[in-house]
């Protein structure tokens, strides 16, 4: 049940100071731009809430703060609503004006969102306007034009600004609908189009970043060629070809899927070999799901096959997760435990858990992430004390020698983004590594929202954690880019790997999925659902699986030696000379000095 906080409806004409230029075009108002135009509909008992709060933003004092409580269950759940008050024709355009600011929020990219869309007021599914905003910390103003897909008389078109999306407090000011009817036209009308610094095709940080691929991803490699008794083969061919990075490229992968025997598992396998060399369970290792206690396609026997499947074809595999030390991400009897004044049994039980993802996945992991999101999923820590997550290392270390450790967290890859998430993550970082926790890898997961990061300040915070870990190596663990527009996906895809490849420390950049149809948010996808390319997997494989890729055919010299720099990783390496062909294997890992290989034919 849903209850009614406010409501208000006024028709005026005006046109509103815009940061968009000295003014937007006028037109008529739909309603107000004063946040009494809005019905406040908030469901009962479900931590939610919103009100009209004093609010020094960008040419008004007043706004609504939505705050959206953990348990709820729908976007729809949470929400600010109005009708027009002046009736618009099919055809027409109208332009939605709105501030935002996000106070908090537990989202992985840091910012909040609000849906918001225009329609028919009644039951009618068939939208006007329909879109996802994003905002930071900082007002940020939004015109989104439009054209009304009917005609409607006053009170017939129906504006809604749905909030439920869990654990976050957003201020939205001055939102309004500007209706210019067949004066103007939608693709006329100002528009936001979001950006991010450093995108331009010169961009300083990257000219800079490219260089430093060429220096630290490249090592020498050296071929010398020589005949049955030892003397060198001059003229000889040697064709050099890559076939894996030591850099890991990966993708979270649904492994009950993984192994199916339908068309799409099929071309599912077929994608994640031509695209990657790594990846990890997306859910079928997380406690509760291991349990049973999640809803789904889930199966042990399966996630341990689809394990296999990895190892057989070389892909790196690292686990997902350990402990989550929040109640919403803990099996249910943990909580019970707590509740019953048991507390003295969880750390075994945790111990427990842990020798036990140890045992089944024994010789099928090189990595897990041991302790994930302490900065909002802290309920064990906050009766048990911090101590404990040292102490979970620790089990880790000994239950799986040999296996690297992680922490991982979201919202952490850019200090200027979410300044106290990233301040709690280095803060950890210090106490794990004072504490004796034996913490091979730091993971940030880079969900990016549609208002990306700039590059140069992640790399500016990744130099913060190498400072903080003593240069501990680090690998973005569940990268994906949120956004309709295909155009910036595909140009910030690019940007973030360049930058990311470019840092002497970074490892790894695991996508969280590739396909839409098994991505946990679709439009973050590389591939559509119907496995065609966005503009995103095209920029992906001309980095990944073309310019990294060292590919060359050289004649060896007079002293029957030819060399090149080439990039880090495995190698097939063919001498043909006088008839006789050979064929080796060699490896540049990263890092390393380079390789030379003596071979006689």
């Amino acid at each position: 049940m849903k209850t009614i906080q406010s409501l208000g409806l006024l028709c005026l004409l005006f046109a509103p100071l815009s940061a968009f230029g000295e003014k937007l075009p006028q037109g008529a108002a739909l309603f107000p731009a004063e946040p009494e135009s809005f019905t406040a509909l908030v469901p009962e008992g479900a931590e939610s809430s919103a009100q009209i709060v004093a609010a020094a933003g960008p040419g008004f004092d007043k706004a609504w703060r939505v705050t959206t409580g953990k348990n709820v269950v729908n976007i729809g759940d949470v929400e600010l609503a109005t009708l027009s008050a002046i009736p618009v024709e099919e055809g027409g355009a109208g332009l939605l004006h709105l501030w935002m600011r996000t106070v908090s929020t537990a989202d992985e990219t840091g910012k909040s969102r609000v849906y918001a869309l225009v329609r028919k007021n009644g039951v009618d599914f068939n939208s006007s306007l329909i879109a996802t905003l994003d905002a930071g910390k900082d007002w940020q103003e939004y015109t989104l034009p439009f054209t009304f897909i009917g005609s409607y008389p006053a009170q017939g078109a129906y504006l809604h600004l749905d909030f439920g999306y869990p654990g976050q407090v957003v201020e939205v000011g001055a939102a309004e609908i500007l209706y210019y009817g067949k004066a103007l036209k939608a693709k006329d009308l100002p528009r936001t189009r979001f950006s991010y610094a450093g995108r331009e095709a010169d961009a300083p940080w990257r000219k800079a970043a490219l260089e430093r691929i060429e220096a630290i991803r490249k090592s020498p490699l050296s071929v010398r060629v020589t005949d049955a008794s030892g003397k060198p083969v001059p003229g000889a061919k040697v064709s050099i070809r890559q076939t894996r990075s030591a850099f890991e490229f990966g993708t979270c992968i649904k492994l009950v899927d993984v192994t199916g025997d339908t068309p799409d598992a099929a071309m599912y396998r077929e994608k994640i070999l031509e695209l990657f060399n790594a990846g990890s369970p997306e859910n079928d290792f997380k406690w509760q799901v291991w349990l049973g206690e999640w809803e789904g396609n889930y199966d042990r026997g399966k996630a341990i096959e689809g394990l296999r499947w990895m190892k057989e074809h070389h892909l790196a595999a690292r686990g997902h997760v350990l402990v989550w030390p929040g109640w919403k991400n803990l099996p249910k009897y943990i909580r019970t435990l707590h509740e019953k004044g048991m507390d003295d049994h969880i750390m075994p039980d945790i111990a427990a858990h842990i020798a036990d993802m140890a045992a089944v996945t024994k010789g099928l992991l090189e990595e897990w992430d041991v302790l994930n999101e302490p900065y909002t999923n802290h309920d064990l820590m906050d009766f048990l004390g911090d101590s404990v997550m040292p102490e979970w290392f620790k089990e880790a270390r000994a239950a799986m020698p040999g296996v690297r450790l992680a922490f991982n967290d979201f919202a952490n890859q850019d200090e200027s983004t979410d300044p106290a998430h990233c301040a709690h993550f280095e803060k950890t970082i210090r106490y794990l590594l004072e504490n004796g926790a034996p913490v091979d890898v730091i993971g940030l997961q880079a969900h990016i929202s549609g208002q990306p990061n700039a590059p140069e300040k992640i790399l500016k915070t990744l130099d913060r954690y190498d400072r903080a870990s003593g240069n501990l190596p680090v690998r973005f663990t569940e990268f994906d880019v949120r956004t309709d527009d295909e155009a910036l996906q595909a140009d910030y895809t690019r940007d973030f790997l360049i930058m990311a490849y470019s840092h002497p420390n970074v490892i790894g950049v695991q996508f969280w999925g590739f396909w839409e149809k098994f991505h946990w948010i679709p439009q973050g996808a590389m591939l559509r659902a119907d496995w065609s390319e966005k503009p995103a997997a095209k920029e992906y494989r001309e980095l990944v699986l073309k310019k990294w890729r060292t590919n060359a055919s050289l004649s060896t010299d007079a002293e029957g030696s030819a060399a090149i720099c080439a990039f880090q990783g495995e190698y097939a390496i063919t001498v043909t000379a006088n008839g006789v062909t050979k064929t080796v294997t060699a490896s540049l890992p990263a890092g390393g000095a380079g390789a030379s290989l003596d071979l006689s034919l």
